[in-house]
C-alpha cells in the first residue's frame, strides 16, 4: 500500500523525531540515504522500519512503509534524496572499555561532531564522551558526516564528576594552542582522553582543572587555529600509532 495522506501515522512519527525533544521522547531518531540506512543494517542497529519513495527498490526482510512522491519530498531533509530512509532505535551505552578515549566538550556544530566521531574510529578510539551542551549526535548533518561510525562506537554523555571519576584509570590531556607539541608528547603506557573543546570558545574551565597535559598542533604560516575536527583527527592518528 502506497500512503497519500499526512494523516498517517509514521508519516507524523518521522516529521516529530526532526525534532531532538522527541527523538528524546520517542529514544529513536532518523537516517535517509542507501547508504546509510545499509551502514545500519550492516552494523546491527535496531531498525523500526525502512520508509521509501513510491517506486524505489530496497531489498529486505524489515517492516517497509511506501510514501508517494509528493509525501515523500515532505519529510526528507535531503536536497537529493534517493527516496531511502528509516526510523532507528537509539544505540544503548556501555561501560568504558577502551584505552584511548575521546572527549567532546561543549561541540556546536554537527558537521564537527559526525566527523570527530568517524575519525574516532578510524584512529581506534572506541569509546566517546560528550560533556552536557554539546549537539545532537542524532542530528542529520552530524549522522550524514560521522558515515555510520555512530551506529559502532560506545557514545556517552558524562557529568564533570564522572569524568574525574575516570581520571583514576586515565590521563587527561587536552588540546589547547598554549600546550606542547603533540609529537613530542611521551605517553609511556598511559590510558588516555583527549579533550577537544568548543569550536569558538576552546575548552570548558571544569574540563582545563581536570586536565593533566595541555597538547597542540605546531602549524606554520600565518595560521592560528584549525577546524576543531581537523584538528581532532590529527591529534588522535598521532595518538594511536
Amino acid at each position: 500500500m502506497v500512503i497519500n495522506s499526512v494523516s498517517n501515522q509514521k508519516f507524523k512519527l518521522i516529521n516529530k523525531l526532526r525534532q531532538k525533544k522527541y527523538r528524546d521522547k520517542e529514544n529513536s531518531f532518523v537516517i535517509e540515504s542507501r547508504k546509510l540506512v545499509g551502514e545500519a543494517i550492516r552494523s546491527s542497529i535496531d531498525i523500526d522500519f525502512i520508509f521509501l519513495e513510491d517506486g524505489v527498490d530496497f531489498e529486505t526482510d524489515l517492516p517497509v512503509v511506501v510514501f508517494d512522491k509528493s509525501l515523500y519530498k515532505k519529510i526528507t531533509e535531503l536536497k537529493s534524496p534517493d527516496g531511502i530512509g528509516a526510523v532507528v532505535k537509539k544505540k544503548k551505552s556501555k561501560n568504558i572499555s577502551s584505552k584511548n578515549i575521546l572527549l567532546l566538550d561543549h561541540i556546536n556544530d554537527p558537521g564537527n561532531m559526525g566527523t570527530m566521531i568517524r575519525s574516532a574510529e578510524a584512529f581506534g578510539f572506541k569509546d566517546i564522551i560528550l560533556t552536557c551542551g554539546c549537539v545532537d549526535i542524532y542530528n542529520e548533518k552530524s549522522l550524514r558526516a560521522s558515515m555510520g561510525s555512530v551506529f559502532r562506537l560506545n557514545i556517552l554523555e558524562y557529568s564533570y564528576d564522572e569524568i574525574r571519576e575516570l581520571k583514576k584509570t586515565y590521563k587527561l590531556i587536552a588540546s589547547d594552542m598554549h600546550g606542547i607539541d603533540i609529537r613530542d608528547y611521551d605517553r609511556s603506557n598511559d590510558s588516555l582522553i583527549l579533550a577537544i573543546g568548543n569550536e569558538a570558545n576552546g575548552l570548558s574551565d571544569d574540563i582545563r582543572k581536570l586536565s593533566d597535559d595541555f597538547v597542540k598542533i605546531s602549524m606554520q604560516g600565518e595560521i592560528e587555529s584549525l577546524n576543531a575536527a581537523i584538528a581532532a583527527s590529527i591529534m588522535m592518528n598521532i595518538l594511536h600509532l
